[in-house]
């Protein structure tokens, strides 16, 4: 069902996004980049894994950062939606993309110093699997970001939440004809858990918890963990 919902809409994905969020996406993706990057051991190259990579913007993101402190990298972007995969090709064509899911991951253990999901963990199929997955994948000491949505309980994220919840749909739906995808969006984020259940969760599977950051206004959040005590 979450595949087919993004191909329906991946022509249009960026620019609904762009718009809905007043482009606080691309800012929420680059703060995520940034806090990532601080936590990686000093290193001259690194191999990144972004999960969920949709249209590839965590990725281009990953490699201007990158570059701006003079390390390169190997660069894979993994997704269960073969649209948002072919908008990818044309935005990262740097970068490796694979068709999957992070249930399954296609790589051998101990692949990545770096691996992003930025809006998907909410759309794993088998959440604790995924993690199990995450984790794998993941070299000892390595660096997991996880950038997602939540309510909040202060006044802005109810403010923020009221927007997703009333205008999100309306607005997605008018961009990129299909209502039912932003409609889902919305119910996906209010049955999300809270951050601090959420990192309790990648802890049980061996992370441990460098950081949690909400950023404005307060709906979108990172995670940021380790693979190891």
């Amino acid at each position: 069902m979450v595949r087919e919902l993004f191909n329906s809409i991946a022509s249009r994905y960026d620019l609904a996004n762009r718009l809905i969020s007043l482009d606080l996406d691309c800012c929420w993706r680059r703060k995520t980049c940034e806090e990532a990057l601080k936590a990686l051991p000093p290193a001259g190259k690194i191999k990144v894994l972004d999960v969920a990579c949709g249209t590839g913007d965590m990725l281009r993101c990953l490699r201007k950062k990158l570059g701006e402190k003079g390390i390169s990298g190997d660069f894979y972007g993994l997704d269960c939606s073969e649209n948002m995969l072919e908008v990818a090709k044309k935005k990262v064509p740097f970068a490796k993309l694979v068709p999957g899911f992070a249930e399954k991951i296609p790589f051998d253990d101990g692949s990545f110093d770096l691996i992003t999901v930025a809006f998907g963990v909410r759309n794993f199929s088998d959440r604790k699997r995924a993690i199990k997955e995450l984790y794998r994948v993941l070299k000892p000491g390595g660096v997991l970001a996880v950038l997602e949505f939540s309510r909040n309980p202060s006044v802005l994220g109810k403010l923020a939440w009221f927007y997703t919840e009333r205008v999100v749909p309306l607005v997605g739906g008018l961009i990129t004809g299909n209502k039912k995808a932003y409609t889902y969006l919305v119910e996906s984020i209010g049955k999300f858990p809270h951050p601090e259940e959420l990192a309790r969760e990648f802890e049980s599977a061996g992370f441990s918890t460098l950081k949690l950051r909400w950023f404005f206004p307060r709906i979108a959040f990172l995670l940021l963990l380790r693979k190891g005590r």
